[in-house]
């Protein structure tokens, strides 16, 4: 018997489905959580100014990562996993942002959430759950694919909320 095969023949019937098998994005899965973020913004970004929306760019030590108009936008971005859901890391309420806009990456589409920072607060844009036990400045939202919308409506959904005088 090779304990490498037996190891490998283990490590398959383990392992979960792996829903990026072949996804024109897989490679986003590889990299780091920084970098994952700072692809999340740059897309929002420039989707956004794609579609005629004027975006200020904030940098790695601002306090929020995107300016439209005199609104202040938090990003976060997440991969769909195997169960169906995204988890959005180090949910802030002590930054001075007035929306919150999570970027759900799947293998074959983009999703979005936005929610006004107060409703992220109160729990309406998902319970919020301590990144570490005994602190309460971080936090994460869990998010099923069911729950956010697709990305061709961001655009819209923005301008409504944050520029309502930008919108047609």
């Amino acid at each position: 018997m090779n304990p490498i095969k037996l190891l490998v023949e283990i490590i398959k019937e383990h392992a979960p489905e792996d829903i990026w098998h072949g996804s024109p994005v897989a490679g986003y899965r590889r990299l780091g959580n920084t970098n994952r973020g700072e692809i999340g913004e740059e897309f929002v970004r420039r989707y956004l100014e794609e579609s005629k929306i004027k975006v200020t760019r904030g940098i790695r030590t601002a306090l929020t990562d995107m300016g439209i108009l005199k609104s202040h936008l938090e990003i976060k971005t997440a991969s769909l996993g195997a169960n169906g859901t995204f988890q959005f890391n180090h949910v802030r309420l002590d930054r001075k942002y007035h929306y919150l806009l999570c970027l759900g990456i799947c293998p074959n589409d983009i999703v979005f959430g936005v929610w006004r920072k107060g409703e992220v607060a109160e729990g309406r844009a998902g319970t919020l759950v301590r990144m570490a036990e005994g602190q309460s400045i971080t936090f994460k939202i869990t998010k099923k694919l069911s729950e956010m919308r697709p990305i061709q409506e961001m655009p819209r959904e923005v301008k409504r909320l944050v520029a309502p005088n930008l919108s047609n």
